[in-house]
C-alpha cells in the first residue's frame, strides 16, 4: 500500500507531533508499505530517513499554522501516487484543505485523519481572546471538515470520541480509538533520586505555562524545576526564573538529550489545557517516572490509577497538593514510577499499538 502522510510540522520546528508522526510512518514502512510525507518547508528541515516532500508556505498563522498557496499544484502528483491520504492532526489548515479539495472533486482517494488533541472547548475561558477566537472559528469551519468529511478518524484520545459525535454528529462507525505509542525499550530508565521536577513541551498557553508561577511555590528550594522547550512564552518563564533560583531552563534540545533529562528526573508535570495523548507523559512512563497532569484528552487512560495523578482540569490547588505529596514521599514516587513503566510496556509499545492502525488502514482502502 502507498501511504501519503500530511504532517505540516516537522523537524526541527516541532518535537512531539513530528516524533509521533515519524514513528508512525516508520512502523508503516516496517509493515511493508511505501510512505511519503508532506511537510512545511522550514529552515534547517531534517527529513530524517523518510521520503519527505517539503512545500513552501507564505506565513504561519499565530506562529504555528502554515498557509500554502496553490497547495493542490504542489501535492497533486503525490496524491495520484498514493492509495490513501493520511492527515496527522486536525489543527492545520493544510490538512483541512486536502479534505475540501476532495469534496470539490480534485481526487477520490480515501482519507484517514489521525486526531492528536485539542478539540475540547473546556479550556477556552483560560486562553487569550485571540487564541480563543481563532480556535472557535477554526472548529466551525476547517475543523468540521476533518471529522465530517473523512473516511476514518483514528483518535489517540478515547474520551474525545464523544466530543466528536456531539460537536459534529459523526457516526461511531467512522471513529476508532488507538493509543499513542512509543518504543519503551529505547528509553533510559530512572535509577536515582535527583530532586528534579520536569516539564517538557512548547512554552505556549495551551500547555499551562501560566501555572508555573503557582507550581514553583510547591517545590522546595533544594529541588529543581527543569523546563525543556521553547516558544512564545519563553520570556515570561525567564522572568519567573529570575525570582526563583531553582528554575532551570534548558530550551529546545535533541530528542536523545531530552530522554536522558527525563530519566534523570523524579516527577513529570504537565498542567496542560488540552491534549490528545500527551507524549511527555508517555515518555516519562517509559522511563519509570510518574506524572501529574490535568485530566484532559486521553490523560485518564495515559495515567491510570497508581501511575501518577490525573487531576480534575484546571484545579491547580489539587495539582500542587499532589506534587507536594510526591516530593515528600520517595517510596510512593518510586512505586508509581514502576507501575508507569509496567503500564507503558503493556499498553503503549509500538508492538502492541501498530497492528491496530494497520488493520484500520487496510479496511479503509478496501472499503473505499
Amino acid at each position: 500500500m502507498k501511504i501519503l502522510m500530511f504532517c505540516p510540522d516537522w523537524f526541527p520546528f516541532s518535537a512531539g507531533l513530528a516524533q509521533s508522526c515519524y514513528n508512525t510512518c516508520k512502523q508503516m514502512e516496517k509493515a511493508g508499505h511505501e510512505v511519503r510525507v508532506i511537510v512545511a518547508e522550514d529552515t534547517g528541515l531534517d527529513k530524517k530517513d523518510l521520503d519527505v516532500v517539503a512545500v513552501p508556505y507564505a506565513i504561519r498563522l499565530l506562529g504555528r499554522n502554515p498557509i500554502v498557496w496553490n497547495l493542490w499544484e504542489k501535492v497533486r502528483k503525490h496524491v495520484q501516487w498514493c492509495d490513501v491520504v493520511c492527515l496527522f492532526s486536525y489543527m492545520y489548515e493544510m490538512n483541512s484543505r486536502m479534505v475540501w479539495l476532495r469534496k470539490k472533486g480534485r481526487f477520490d482517494k480515501p482519507i484517514v485523519h489521525f486526531y492528536r488533541g485539542s478539540l475540547e472547548s473546556d479550556s477556552l475561558k483560560h486562553l487569550s481572546p485571540l487564541i480563543r477566537f481563532a480556535k472557535m472559528a477554526y472548529d466551525r469551519t476547517c475543523g468540521k471538515l476533518m471529522f465530517k468529511d473523512v473516511d476514518k478518524v483514528i483518535s489517540n484520545s478515547g474520551p474525545t470520541l464523544l466530543v466528536m459525535k456531539k460537536m459534529y454528529g459523526v457516526s461511531g462507525k467512522k471513529l476508532a480509538y488507538v493509543k499513542n505509542a512509543l518504543f519503551v525499550d529505547d528509553y533510559p530508565k530512572w535509577s536515582k533520586k535527583n530532586k528534579r521536577i520536569i516539564f517538557v513541551g512548547r512554552l505556549i498557553e495551551n500547555k499551562g505555562v501560566g501555572f508555573f508561577s503557582q507550581i514553583i511555590k510547591s517545590i522546595p528550594s533544594d529541588w529543581k524545576l527543569t523546563i525543556v522547550g521553547d516558544g512564545p512564552m519563553e520570556e515570561d518563564v525567564k522572568e519567573l526564573a529570575k525570582a526563583h533560583n531553582n528554575i532551570e531552563m534548558v530550551g529546545k534540545v535533541s530528542h536523545d538529550k531530552c530522554k536522558k533529562i527525563v530519566a534523570d528526573s523524579d516527577i513529570n508535570v504537565l498542567p496542560t489545557y488540552a491534549e490528545g495523548s500527551p507524549r511527555s507523559v508517555m515518555e516519562a512512563s517509559a522511563s519509570g517516572v510518574p506524572s501529574i497532569s490535568f485530566a484532559v484528552g486521553d490523560v485518564v487512560n495515559t495515567i491510570p490509577p497508581g501511575c501518577g495523578y490525573a487531576i480534575k482540569p484546571y484545579d491547580i490547588n489539587d495539582f500542587c497538593a499532589k506534587l507536594e505529596k510526591l516530593i515528600k514521599d520517595s517510596e510512593l514516587r518510586q512505586e508509581m514510577g514502576r507501575k508507569s513503566l509496567e503500564f507503558a510496556r503493556k499498553e503503549m509499545d509500538w508492538s502492541v499499538v501498530y497492528p491496530k492502525i494497520d488493520k484500520i488502514l487496510m479496511n479503509v482502502v478496501k472499503d473505499r
